[in-house]
């Protein structure tokens, strides 16, 4: 992976995260918002940050990871 795509994100004090199969749901003092993760990725939460991980090398998912993983920003 690139290094922007194998960055943890950090998680926010105030902020809950949940994933539930390819759907991630973030809610915090500004609202809310739930995503649906691209075919090939995954997403974990472990000590306060929320990683991205990739199925495969394909060039597409890679693609794909790049852009699901700066969006979560």
């Amino acid at each position: 992976m690139s290094r922007i795509g194998k960055k943890p994100i950090q998680i926010p004090a105030g902020v809950d995260v949940k994933v539930a199969g390819p759907i991630v749901s973030v809610k915090g003092p500004l609202g809310k918002i739930d995503w649906s993760l691209s075919t090939g990725l995954g997403v974990s939460i472990a000590d306060g940050q929320l990683v991205v991980s990739r199925s495969n090398e394909d060039r597409q998912i890679r693609a794909i990871a790049r852009v699901d993983s700066r969006r979560a920003e």
